[in-house]
């Protein structure tokens, strides 16, 4: 009876002793779970510590090559992005070159009997018809002086049974001036420079394609090839 008694409390010291380890491990296992719970996290970046040398790993970055699509789009958005800096100033327009009229004047003072008219026929005495006229004739007497409308240099000098003798001036930017119905004795020679009111020649005998007009000048106006009214561009 004894021995059984003896068993007995043996089994119950051991059974009590398990109890207390268990509570002890399990107390140890709640400390360093509430601890680590405690402890601040650490960030993915930080260094980890070499399990076998102790030693800190810094985290390794792989560079990703790029692709050739990649690299050509990327020189293309360069090349866009240095050709929006360049500034470029806008070339400035030629200026352009003045074309206006010279001031005119009439070769002499005088009533038109013959007036300029391209538009509409006009009614020529002499001949007895109508028909266009591209010049104006002013009665003057024989001898009469006539006159440069503006400078220039007289171009050509010539003569006809219709106009008789006739002096073309030349002025600047495609002007010219015809003098009509002169006298034999022109004043001034092909090339020679004239100045304004300079005389070129006298007042002639009308020829017989004018004869009913009496003696006059015709005094043509000329730009660039196109006859002008004379009445439009005389300002004197």
């Amino acid at each position: 009876m004894k021995n059984k008694d003896k068993r007995t409390a043996m089994w119950t010291a051991a059974i009590c002793g398990c109890l207390c380890l268990l509570a002890v491990g399990a107390g140890v296992v709640w400390q360093a779970m509430d601890y680590r719970q405690s402890m601040p996290q650490a960030p993915q970046s930080q260094a980890v510590e070499s399990p076998m040398y102790g030693e800190e790993l810094q985290p390794v970055t792989m560079a990703q090559t790029p692709t050739v699509d990649e690299t050509k789009l990327q020189k293309e958005k360069q090349n866009k992005d240095s050709s929006e800096k360049i500034v470029t100033q806008p070339t400035p327009a030629p200026k352009a070159a003045p074309n206006t009229a010279p001031v005119f004047s009439y070769p002499l003072q005088g009533e038109i009997v013959m007036p300029y008219s391209v538009d509409c026929a006009i009614y020529d005495p002499t001949l007895n018809q109508y028909h266009t006229s591209d010049t104006l004739s002013i009665s003057a007497q024989t001898g009469e002086v006539v006159k440069a409308a503006e400078k220039g240099k007289v171009k050509e000098i010539t003569k006809d049974e219709e106009k008789g003798n006739s002096v073309v001036v030349e002025h600047d930017n495609g002007w010219l001036t015809t003098y009509s119905q002169l006298a034999d004795e022109i004043s001034v020679e092909v090339g020679e420079a004239v100045t304004k009111g300079q005389t070129v020649g006298t007042v002639g005998e009308p020829t017989k394609y004018t004869v009913a007009l009496g003696s006059h000048v015709e005094f043509a106006v000329e730009k660039d090839g196109e006859t002008v009214d004379p009445e439009k561009v005389v300002q004197e």
